[in-house]
């Protein structure tokens, strides 16, 4: 870290980091958002320009109100070489990655086979492209319902390709109250990359294990006059079935069936017509063809006689691992299953105006996603012989199903436009956003020749003040409201009718930021949360009455410090308190009818509170270590005379046991690097804590990841990484229903490649 004493105006930090730009690529990242923020009290350092309270600024970054703020920046992401973007955000304090494992794709709508995150023990995250929401309020990638699925809204790794991502800002709590009342445990923030005036690129090539190839190629380029800028890329990434230790058995195993193919194309074009005017077109193509197993199989259930067992007790309807032990092996007979997607997404945005760093513009953009997919053939035929032999080969060869067959497909598609304005007055920026968003979603199943289809519209307007008090000070009152118009819904059989109601809401926000000098700075806030309830919500029944589930409010109120001890040490800590009025849960209660504990959707309270706290310390100027723990932790408690079954276990739907033994409970990292001018290294380390016995294979797991990248000539860089440098045998993600060890995260594994700059 430099000197935290040094403090430039916004003028002579512009000079400097133009100076630096023309020896220093790293620089050059810093000069391309120079023109999009303010440079008031910023403090320059290698890859980043800090402001009074200690964050890193980015082009977005004025936006936020306070908070704990985290920044990956450019420099680091092309010298960590992450393979994708929850590779890139589990090395962020406070945030989990959960995923299935082994292989790349996920069912539509299935929580379980899909990556998502949680901040601070919260999976209410919003995703934002360049400050643009990515859900669909019709659809849900991961679910379409509160209590019995996620809460999370999209599949962090079908994004967008990591050529794509100059920055990511990750915002925890409510310092981002712009961006949605929904968004409880925070805000993940993607910016993309755009083009210089200079004409450059990459070719980059790598290769690994189980067959992993990467090819990827980017262009940067503009005018001589420097108001045309342009920027493409295009990536492919392929690989054969993944491998992984078995943390029931100890033994490692080849997971059949996840294999993947995905491809990118990405391109922004940005054309300034002076200072203030500004005209950006972007693009972006994700599409993935993924082997699906589901699950890996339970190999102490792989024998003659329990393959018999399993496939009698499955054909009289018996299901699920508590009542069929290693039933999830069943799914080894899906010959051929695969996920695929195909998205399209588009953004027009024409900037207008600038004011301390603030943005006027207005923005249309266009998002359209494909998910379809087959289970495969063989699904329960109860010839099949015991798996992985010379029988099974045989009987695999006629019963796989290609790729030409499809059971279903989902379409998600959106409509937007969005228009901010933002003016200064004294000490006041003032600031207002106001997004009309039409989202759509349709189904259809191939075996019936039938289709649903699901549509919502949605007003999100935003105004804040950000009060400039003193050069140490900020306070920001603002206020959101958040139209929802009910769901206007098309069944399969053609009848067309609405469920839900229109909702309109106002919610109000406070954040200060304080910095007592160069060293050390705080911030409070305090927000009103709204969270609409999901399409698959109004569908809930408790029996056979519906279970009348509203939409999810609460308060989140956080607080945080920040303390540089020296040049080379500082200290971070932040808590936050969330209380939810009115959460969806599904939950054992008391029903007076039956006079016993059933199990239902219902709204209960839920309070959660999370600490995060984060050491930095550069021995000199090539070594440094950041130390990070978390911790999180729910009750659920019953509302509205309900009452809560005081003996139900977390395995038959204890809410708060299953929350906080789930997920682990005490997440420890550490992130050792080294760097000189040609060579950097990073060893990352992920220690997990507090895991139930019950669910995972261990309450605690330790895994390494190692990254090296090497300039061995001019524009030419070796790089190498390896995941799970101890093949630990471990998993993030469990469910009752399949069993013990069915999400396997992969074994050791390496990538060894080759950059070229032009």
């Amino acid at each position: 870290m430099s000197n935290m004493k040094r403090r430039y105006t916004a003028a002579a930090a512009m000079m400097m980091v133009m100076g630096l730009c023309a020896s220093a690529s790293a620089a050059a990242t810093v000069d391309k958002t120079l023109d999009n923020y303010t440079l008031d009290g910023v403090i320059v350092e290698a890859d980043a320009v800090r402001n009074q309270f200690g964050d890193i600024n980015t082009e977005q970054s004025y936006y936020r109100t306070g908070g704990d703020v985290n920044v990956i920046t450019s420099q680091t992401l092309e010298k960590r070489h992450y393979q994708q973007l929850g590779d890139a955000l589990k090395t962020i304090p406070g945030v989990q990655v959960q995923s299935p494992g082994g292989y790349r794709g996920g069912e539509y709508g299935y929580t379980q086979t899909h990556t998502i995150v949680s901040i601070n023990g919260d999976a209410r995250v919003v995703v934002l492209i360049d400050g643009r929401r990515l859900d669909n309020t019709a659809g849900g990638t991961v679910a379409a319902n509160s209590g019995s699925g996620s809460k999370a809204m999209v599949d962090i790794n079908q994004i967008t390709s990591m050529d794509n991502i100059d920055k990511i800002e990750v915002i925890k709590g409510p310092g981002a109250s712009i961006y949605g009342a929904d968004a409880t445990g925070g805000v993940i923030n993607i910016i993309t990359k755009k083009g210089g005036q200079k004409t450059t690129g990459s070719i980059d090539y790598s290769a690994g294990s189980w067959n992993k190839r990467n090819y990827g190629m980017s262009v940067s380029g503009g005018s001589n006059d420097g108001k045309l800028k342009v920027f493409m890329s295009g990536r492919r990434e392929t690989g054969s079935d993944s491998h992984y230790k078995d943390g029931l058995t100890g033994v490692n195993h080849k997971w059949a069936q996840t294999g993947y193919k995905e491809d990118s194309i990405n391109a922004r074009v940005d054309y300034d017509f002076d200072d203030t005017h500004r005209l950006t077109v972007a693009y972006s193509h994700l599409q993935g063809d993924d082997d699906y197993p589901l699950t890996a199989p339970y190999y102490k259930y792989l024998t003659p006689t329990e393959w018999e067992r399993i496939k009698q007790y499955y054909d009289q309807g018996i299901t699920g691992d508590v009542k069929n032990p290693g039933y999830r092996n069943v799914w080894i007979m899906w010959l051929g299953a695969y996920n695929a997607y195909n998205k399209n997404n588009y953004d027009v945005t024409y900037s207008f105006n600038k004011e301390n760093g603030m943005e006027s513009f207005i923005r249309y953009y266009k998002q359209n996603e494909r998910y379809w997919g087959s289970f495969g053939g063989g699904d329960g035929d109860l010839t099949a012989p015991l798996p992985f032999t010379k029988e099974w080969d045989e009987w695999a060869k006629t019963h796989y199903r290609g790729r030409n067959y499809r059971s279903y497909y989902n379409e998600l598609k959106n409509d937007g436009v969005q228009l901010q304005l933002a003016k200064s007055v004294g000490n006041h920026d003032l600031l207002t956003t106001w997004t009309y968003d039409k989202s759509k979603y349709l189904s259809f199943r191939t075996k019936t020749n039938q289709k649903s289809v699901v549509e919502r519209d949605s007003v999100l307007g935003y105004i804040q003040d950000k009060i400039h008090i003193n050069d140490h000070w900020d306070i920001t009152p603002s206020v959101r409201y958040s139209y929802y118009s009910d769901f206007s819904r098309t069944d399969r059989d053609g009848t067309k009718w609405n469920s839900a109601e229109s909702t309109t809401t106002i919610t109000p926000t406070l954040n200060t930021q304080y910095a007592f000098d160069d060293t050390a700075s705080m911030y409070l806030g305090y927000t009103k949360v709204y969270r609409p309830l999901r399409v698959g919500d109004y569908d809930r029944t408790n029996g056979s009455a519906p279970a009348g589930l509203e939409d999810e409010k609460g308060d989140v109120w956080t607080i945080g410090v920040r303390k540089d001890f020296s040049d080379n040490t500082s200290v971070s800590m932040h808590y936050d308190y969330t209380k939810m009025s009115n959460a969806v849960a599904r939950y054992s209660v008391w029903d007076k009818d039956v006079k016993d504990f059933k199990l239902k959707y219902v709204n209960a309270k839920e309070n959660k509170k999370s600490f995060n706290l984060t050491i930095s310390q550069k021995f000199n100027e090539h070594l440094g270590l950041n130390l990070n723990y978390s911790h999180a932790c729910d009750e659920w408690k019953a509302k509205n005379g309900m009452q809560f079954d005081p003996d139900l276990s977390w395995a038959d739907g204890n809410v708060n046991s299953a929350i906080n033994k789930l997920r682990p409970q005490n997440i420890y990292t550490a992130d050792l690097t080294y760097e000189n001018d040609k060579l950097s290294v990073s060893l990352f380390g992920n220690y997990y804590t507090g895991l139930s016995n019950v669910a995972y294979t261990s309450n605690r797991f330790f895994v390494l990841d190692l990254a090296a990248n090497y300039e061995f000539k001019k524009d030419w860089i070796l790089f190498g990484t390896v995941s799970n440098l101890t093949n630990q045998a471990w998993e993030n993600t469990y469910t009752n229903y399949l069993g013990i060890g069915a999400w396997p995260q992969p074994g050791r594994s390496f990538m060894l490649g080759v950059k070229y700059k032009f």
